[in-house]
């Protein structure tokens, strides 16, 4: 069944579906297998489903409405994967903490939050992305070197694959600085788009950036986002699957598979079969797994290839003033670039993220808690002008200790162009999803039509 028609055949299935909300902390557990969530026995189609992100519970969601009956398997305490969101009612405050802009032509993301019954809100800060003359107070790249973008990113559209394996060899900023852009205008657009690849542009494939650029569907050209946050789509997710089995602080070390069976060994010790495995978990995740029989080598090599960004948001709640509408300062400081979105300005108060990468993140992921204020404090004080207020001025979140890995979006350096392509296929009874493995990746957006894709193979 090809992808089209799976997305007809499911939007007939899933009609008229009702949406239960459960009133929770949008950041606390999901909690383990209950009474409420354990399965009756059916006999009928089992999936095993490891990963519990967006990719994983959408794709949970999609077999069940195909007639499956899925356990859901997941290392974290929570379920969600790199998508987390504050909310403070009484305060009148959302911010997302990990995956958070939607862009316009994102159609499968978008589809997902109106049949979810949720709405998106434009983001006060998109403008910022997009590299257009109307934006250079904002990017500070010249008419001219706009005009050069504007005419590589059109050219890329139209290149063979030989043509992009070359432009695979260089990083971003190196082709950059052959094609006239000064080394301000590369530092400008590096401080814009490391927000979104968690990392810097020296380090990504320049193929993998035009590619980004010249999509509709790219994560660099953000405009909207969740009005009550992103984690509003998982619960919504984990209240579609009241029924199945959803298990939280659970690893799989083992997938044998034999004929139309798979089975997966848990590291507590308890095994789960089934007729088929979707895999979303991180590539680096899969080679901690014993695989029967033992994965393909070209599976092995591409997980070996593939890097992820890190980001690192984090928040400190100032008084609400005028000034704080549109905020978005670059700082030389370990906390990078302070932001505001419209969502997270209270009356009185305000939650104003921070957004490390790279190195300068680690520092966040592994610091202690005071470590971290002083490093807020530095970026408050070049910033200046924010009153902290003084009762838990601070809000740090941890990816790395919910999720066990380091990185937050997939990233591909010079020498990885087609590396993700051969996850495309089933690995016999195991089908692959996730962020890292779509056609443009870096989003939402990615995860679920990375889910799309692997379940309409099924």
């Amino acid at each position: 069944m090809n992808r089209k028609t799976f997305l007809k055949n499911l939007t007939v299935t899933a009609a008229g579906v009702s949406l239960l909300f459960p009133k929770k902390y949008f950041g606390q557990s999901t909690g383990v297998v209950t009474a409420e969530t354990k399965p009756k026995p059916t006999g009928g189609k089992r999936a095993i489903i490891l990963g519990g992100g967006l990719a994983g519970l959408y794709s949970a969601y999609l077999l069940k409405q195909t007639g499956y009956d899925v356990t859901v398997v997941e290392r974290g305490e929570n379920f969600g994967g790199r998508i987390a969101t504050y909310q403070n009612p009484e305060l009148g405050i959302v911010q997302d903490l990990g995956g958070e802009w939607i862009s316009e032509n994102q159609t499968d993301i978008k589809s997902l939050v109106k049949q979810l019954g949720l709405e998106l809100v434009n983001s006060n800060i998109a403008d910022r992305f997009s590299l257009t003359k109307a934006n250079q107070e904002y990017h500070k790249i010249s008419s001219t070197s706009i005009d050069t973008l504007d005419k590589v990113i059109d050219l890329h559209k139209s290149l063979g694959a030989n043509q992009k394996q070359g432009l695979d060899k260089i990083n971003f900023s190196s082709y950059a600085r052959y094609q006239g852009l000064s080394e301000d205008e590369i530092q400008s657009m590096n401080d814009l788009y490391r927000i979104i690849l968690g990392a810097d542009l020296n380090q990504i494939s320049s193929e993998s950036v035009l590619d980004d650029l010249s999509a509709l569907q790219s994560a660099l050209k953000p405009k909207y986002q969740v009005k009550a946050g992103a984690f509003q789509i998982i619960q919504s997710l984990v209240s579609q699957l009241k029924g199945q089995e959803l298990l939280t602080g659970e690893t799989a070390v083992k997938v044998s598979q034999q004929k139309n069976q798979v089975s997966v060994e848990l590291q507590s010790g308890r095994s789960l079969k089934g007729n088929l495995v979707v895999c979303t978990l991180p590539t680096s995740a899969l080679l901690d797994i014993k695989w029967t029989p033992t994965l393909p080598k070209d599976l092995i090599y591409s997980a070996l290839r593939m890097q992820t960004g890190k980001i690192s948001k984090n928040l400190c709640f100032v008084k609400s003033n005028a000034n704080l509408s549109n905020f978005f300062q670059n700082t030389t400081t370990a906390a990078e670039t302070l932001y505001v979105s419209d969502l997270a300005m209270g009356s009185n108060i305000t939650a104003l993220t921070s957004i490390s990468t790279g190195d300068k993140a680690s520092l966040f992921e592994k610091g202690t808690d005071r470590q971290k204020k002083n490093l807020m404090v530095s970026a408050l004080e070049e910033v200046g002008n924010l009153d902290l207020i003084a009762e838990n001025p601070f809000h740090f979140h941890s990816f790395q200790k919910s999720t066990g890995r380091p990185g937050f979006v997939s990233l591909f350096p010079p020498g990885s162009y087609g590396i993700k392509d051969v996850w495309n296929e089933p690995f016999e009874r195991v089908f692959f999803a996730g962020e890292h493995l779509a056609l443009h990746t870096g989003s939402m957006d990615s995860a679920v039509a990375s889910a799309i894709q692997a379940i309409s193979k099924t």
